[in-house]
C-alpha cells in the first residue's frame, strides 16, 4: 500500500489529471462539436451557393443566347432562317424557365427573394417586348422590330443581366461569409488547443501523452478541414489567385486553365506584366494597370478591373477580375477571383456590328429610293405632259376618259413616289418645316373643296366644322399640314361607304400661341385596338387585303405622324370597329401680324421670246416643244451639253431651259460652260430641269451658274410662272386679239339686219365673262371643284352660243383640269384667258 502522501499525490496528480481531462474532454468536445456543426453549415452553403451560381449563371446565358438570337431575327431577311432562329428563342425561354424555378426553390434569405421578385418584375415587363420585337420581325417589320429591340428590349435584357449579376454577387458574397467563418473558427480552435496543452502541461507531465495524442487528433480535424477549404478553392469554376507583397502565392487549376500554364509553380513564379497584353485597352501598361488596382484594393478593401489577358501560346482573352483584402493564417493578403468575358464581349462586338450595318442599312436604303424616285420621275414627267396636252385637243368622249384615266392614275403613282421620298427625307432627317403665315380656315376650306366631288361620288357629305372665332392668321408650314389633312380626309372618304365626313378645327388661344386640333371624323369601317397599335408605322395597313381593296403605300399615316413630331405636335386616332374613326392633329402654332401667303394673282401679260431647249429625251422634246408652242415662243432643240454651246454661239436666246443629267455634257458641266461665253450669250438666264428632288440639289445647280430651278415632272401653271418670270414682257399685245374673241361675221349672218342685236350679245357675252373669270379665280384659290366645274361649264355653253370660239376652248381645258383636280394647270388656263379677254375690252369697238 502506497503512503497516505503517495496516495495523496498519486490522488491530487489523478484528481489533476482527471480534472485536466475532463476540462480537455469538455472543451474539445465543445469545439470539435462546433467544427462539426460549422463545417458541415459551410459545406451546405457553399453547396447551395454553388448551385444557386450555376443557375444564375446559366439564366445569364440563356438570357444573352436569347437576346443574340433576337437579334439575328431582326437583322435577317430569309423567312426560313428566322423560322428556325424563333424556335431556338424558345427552347432558350424554356431553359431559362426551368432554371428560374429550381433557383426560386432555393432562395431562403429575405436579400434573394427580394432580387428574385425583382427579376420577375423586369421579366414580366420584359417578355412582352421581346415576343413583340420577335413578332415584328416574323412579320417582316424589320425597322419597328429593329426601333423597338433598341429601345425597350435592349434595355430591359441589360436589366435583366444586372439582377442576375446581383444575384451571383450575392452568392459569392455568401461563399465569402461562409469562408470567413470557417478561418475565424479554425482560427479559435487553433488558439484554444494552445491553452490547453499549456494548462494540461502545467497540471501534469504525465497527461502530455494524451494531450499530444488528443492534439494530433485535433490536428488531423484541422487538416480535414483545411483539406475541405482547399477543395472548394480548387473546385471553384472562376479563376481564384491568392497573392502578398511578394506576389502571388497560390491559384486554382481553374486559373492554370484560363492562362494555360500546367502547374501551380509555373503560375506563382510568372510575373504579372506576363499575364497580360504590354498594353492594356485603358492606354495603361499591364505592370502599372495591376499595381493601381491591388493598391486600391488594399486601402479599400475591394477594386474592381478589366484585364486584356495573355495566355501561354500568346493568344489574348478579356477577364474582369475582383480584387478583395482578407487574412490567411494570421497574414493579409489579396484574393483576386477572374472571369473570361471574351464571348460576352464577342457578343456585344456582334450586337454592335449588326447596329452599324442596320445603319448603313437605313442609310443605302435612303440613297436608292432618292436614285429610284430620279428614274421614275423623269419618264413621269413625259407621261404628265403629253396627257395635259392631249386632253387639249379634240376628244371624243372614249378619248377624253381614256386620257384622264391616263393622266389620273399617273398623278396617283407620283403621289406614290412622293410619299416613298417624304418618308426618305423624314428618315434621313433632311426634311425641313416652314414657318410662313397662313390662314387656316382657308387651308381647311380648301381641303373641303378639293374632295367634295369625290364625296358626292361616294354619295357621301362631306362637312366642315369650324370653331367660333379662328385665328385670322398662324405662323407655320401650311404645306406639311394641308398634306396631313389631305391624307386623313383621303383615307376617311377611302373607308366610308355611307353616312358622312367631317373635317373640324378647333382653336384655343394661349398667350402668343394658339393650340389648333384638326380633327377628321368618319362613318367608316373603324379600327380594332390592335390595328391602332401600328397604325402609324412605316408600310402599314389595317390587314393584307387593305392594300388590294383600297390601295396606297401604308405610307401615308406614317409621314404625317412624323410630319406632326416634326412641327411639335401629334397625331392620334380614336376608333371602334364598326363605329367609324377620328384622327386628331394636334399642334401649337404662334399668331401672326405677317401678310398671308397667297396663291399669286394671274398675269395678264403675255410672253414673248427666245428659248434654248437643252434636252436629251425625245418625249420630254416633244413635251416642251408643244407647251412653248401654244404660249407662243419661239424654241429651238438641243440634245446634248456640247450642242447648246454651238446654239449659243451662233444665235442670240432669251432663257436656257437645261436638262441637268445628259450623254457627252451633262447640264452641270455645259452651264459653267455657258458662264465661261463672253458678251451676251455668257449672261444667258439658265434654269436646270431635274427629277433629282433630293434636299442641296437646287443649291448646286445655283453654285454651277444656273439662275433658277424646276423639279419635273412640273405643271405647266409652274412652267408659266418661271417663264414669265425670266422672259420679257411684250409691250402690248392687243392688236391681234380683237377679231379672235368674237366670231361677228357668224353672228351677222346668224342675225341678219339686226346688228343691234349682235352688239347687245357681244356686250353682255364681255360683262358675264368677266363676272365668270372673277368667280373661276376665287373657286381655284379655293379649290372647290364643283364650284370650278360649274362656273367653267356654263362658261363654255355661253362661249358656244356667240361664236367666241377661244373662249369656249379655254373653258373646257378649265373644266378638264378641274375634273382631274389639276388647280395649278386651271390657274394658268385661266391667266391666259383673263389676257385675253382684257385685251379684247381695251380695243373700242368696231
Amino acid at each position: 500500500m502506497l503512503p497516505s502522501p503517495l496516495r495523496g499525490l498519486i490522488f491530487n496528480v489523478g484528481l489533476g489529471f482527471t480534472a485536466a481531462l475532463l476540462l480537455m474532454l469538455a472543451v474539445i468536445g465543445l469545439g470539435v462539436t462546433q467544427m462539426a456543426q460549422l463545417n458541415a453549415e459551410l459545406e451546405r452553403v457553399v453547396s447551395v451557393n454553388n448551385v444557386k451560381t450555376r443557375l444564375a449563371s446559366q439564366m445569364r446565358d440563356a438570357l444573352r443566347d436569347r437576346a443574340v438570337i433576337m437579334h439575328n431575327i431582326v437583322v435577317s431577311i430569309d423567312p426560313w432562317e428566322k423560322d428556325a432562329l424563333f424556335l431556338r428563342f424558345q427552347r432558350y425561354g424554356e431553359q431559362y424557365a426551368k432554371d428560374r424555378g429550381q433557383l426560386a426553390a432555393m432562395l431562403a434569405t429575405p436579400e434573394e427573394k427580394r432580387l428574385m421578385a425583382e427579376l420577375d418584375a423586369i421579366t414580366f415587363a420584359n417578355q412582352p417586348v421581346m415576343f413583340a420585337v420577335v413578332e415584328a420581325a416574323l412579320d417582316e417589320n424589320n425597322y419597328g422590330a429593329l426601333t423597338q429591340l433598341q429601345r425597350e428590349a435592349i434595355p430591359l435584357q441589360n436589366r435583366l443581366v444586372e439582377a442576375l449579376d446581383n444575384m451571383t454577387n450575392l452568392q459569392r458574397k455568401a461563399n465569402e461569409v461562409a469562408l470567413g467563418k470557417t478561418f475565424d473558427a479554425y482560427q479559435a480552435t487553433r488558439t484554444l488547443m494552445l491553452v490547453l496543452g499549456i494548462f494540461a502541461t502545467l497540471l501534469a507531465t504525465l497527461v502530455a501523452v494524451l494531450v499530444s495524442r488528443r492534439m494530433l487528433t485535433q490536428t488531423r480535424q484541422l487538416e480535414t478541414e483545411r483539406q475541405k477549404y482547399r477543395t472548394l478553392f480548387e473546385t471553384n469554376s472562376d479563376a481564384v489567385v491568392i497573392l502578398d507583397d511578394h506576389g502571388f502565392t497560390d491559384c486554382n487549376p481553374a486559373t492554370l486553365s484560363m492562362f494555360g500554364i500546367d502547374s501551380v509553380a509555373d503560375f506563382v513564379n510568372t510575373p504579372i506584366p506576363r499575364l497580360g497584353t504590354p498594353m492594356q485597352a485603358n492606354g495603361v501598361s499591364a505592370s502599372d494597370h495591376a499595381r493601381q488596382t491591388i493598391a486600391t484594393a488594399r486601402s479599400t478593401g475591394h477594386a474592381v478591373m478589366d484585364w486584356q489577358g495573355r495566355r501561354a501560346d500568346g493568344t489574348t482573352f478579356f477577364a474582369e477580375i475582383a480584387l478583395h483584402a482578407m487574412q490567411l493564417e494570421g497574414r493579409p493578403v489579396i484574393q483576386a477571383i477572374m472571369r473570361d468575358v471574351s464571348e460576352r464581349r464577342a457578343a456585344e462586338a456582334a450586337k454592335e456590328a449588326a447596329r452599324e450595318a442596320a445603319l448603313q442599312m437605313a442609310r443605302a436604303k435612303s440613297e436608292f429610293v432618292a436614285n429610284v424616285s430620279h428614274e421614275i420621275r423623269t419618264p413621269m414627267h413625259g407621261i404628265l405632259g403629253m396627257s395635259s396636252l392631249l386632253l387639249k385637243t379634240p376628244l371624243d368622249g372614249r378619248q377624253r376618259e381614256y386620257v384622264s384615266t391616263l393622266k389620273s392614275s399617273a398623278e396617283s403613282l407620283l403621289k406614290i413616289i412622293n410619299d416613298i421620298l417624304d418618308f426618305s427625307k423624314i428618315e434621313a432627317g433632311k426634311l425641313a418645316i416652314e414657318a410662313v403665315a397662313f390662314s387656316p380656315v382657308a387651308l381647311m376650306q380648301g381641303v373641303v373643296a378639293l374632295f367634295q366631288a369625290r364625296a358626292l361620288e361616294k354619295n357621301l357629305q362631306l362637312t366642315l366644322a369650324l370653331h367660333e372665332s379662328p385665328p385670322p392668321a398662324l405662323l407655320g408650314d401650311p404645306t406639311r399640314i394641308r398634306q396631313i389633312l389631305l391624307n386623313l380626309v383621303d383615307n376617311a372618304i377611302k373607308f366610308t361607304d355611307r353616312d358622312h365626313v367631317e373635317l373640324s378645327g378647333s382653336f384655343e388661344t394661349l398667350g402668343d400661341e394658339v393650340a389648333c386640333r384638326f380633327s377628321v371624323t368618319d362613318s367608316g369601317i373603324g379600327m380594332s385596338a390592335e390595328t391602332q397599335a401600328g397604325l402609324f408605322q412605316a408600310f402599314s395597313q389595317a390587314d393584307s387585303s387593305t392594300t388590294r381593296r383600297y390601295g396606297g403605300t401604308g405610307l401615308g399615316l406614317a409621314i404625317s405622324s412624323q410630319l406632326a413630331a416634326l412641327m411639335g405636335g401629334e397625331l392620334t386616332v380614336e376608333s371602334a370597329p364598326g363605329r367609324g374613326s377620328r384622327f386628331t392633329l394636334s399642334v401649337r402654332l404662334p399668331t401672326t401680324d405677317l401678310p398671308l401667303a397667297e396663291l399669286p394673282a394671274p398675269s395678264s401679260v403675255e410672253l414673248q421670246g427666245r428659248i434654248l431647249v437643252v434636252e436629251d429625251h425625245p418625249v420630254n422634246q416633244k413635251v416642251l416643244a408643244h407647251q412653248l408652242r401654244a404660249m407662243g415662243l419661239q424654241y429651238t432643240l438641243a440634245a446634248s451639253g456640247r450642242e447648246a454651246l454651238e446654239r449659243l454661239g451662233s444665235a442670240d436666246f432669251d432663257l436656257v431651259l437645261m436638262d441637268w443629267q445628259m450623254p457627252e455634257m451633262d447640264g452641270l458641266e455645259a452651264t459653267r460652260r455657258i458662264r465661261q461665253l463672253p458678251g451676251r450669250a455668257g449672261r444667258t438666264p439658265v434654269v436646270a430641269l431635274t427629277a433629282n428632288a433630293s434636299v442641296g440639289f437646287r443649291e448646286a445647280c445655283l453654285a454651277a451658274g444656273a439662275n433658277d430651278y424646276l423639279s419635273k415632272p412640273y405643271t405647266e401653271a409652274a412652267l408659266v410662272a418661271l417663264l414669265m418670270q425670266w422672259l420679257p414682257a411684250p409691250a402690248s399685245a392687243t392688236a391681234e386679239v380683237k377679231g379672235s374673241l368674237l366670231d361677228r361675221a357668224a353672228l351677222d349672218a346668224r342675225y341678219p339686219g339686226n346688228p343691234e342685236l349682235v352688239g347687245e350679245l357681244e356686250r353682255l357675252f364681255i360683262a358675264t365673262t368677266k363676272t365668270s373669270l372673277a368667280t373661276l379665280k376665287q373657286a381655284i384659290a379655293a379649290r372647290n371643284q364643283a364650284a370650278c366645274r360649274k362656273e367653267a361649264h356654263a362658261l363654255k355653253g355661253a362661249a358656244a352660243s356667240v361664236m367666241a370660239v377661244a373662249v369656249q376652248d379655254a373653258a373646257a381645258r378649265i373644266e378638264a383640269c378641274v375634273q382631274n383636280a389639276d388647280f395649278g394647270g386651271a390657274a394658268a388656263e385661266l391667266a391666259v384667258l383673263e389676257a385675253l379677254v382684257a385685251a379684247y375690252a381695251l380695243t373700242p369697238a368696231l
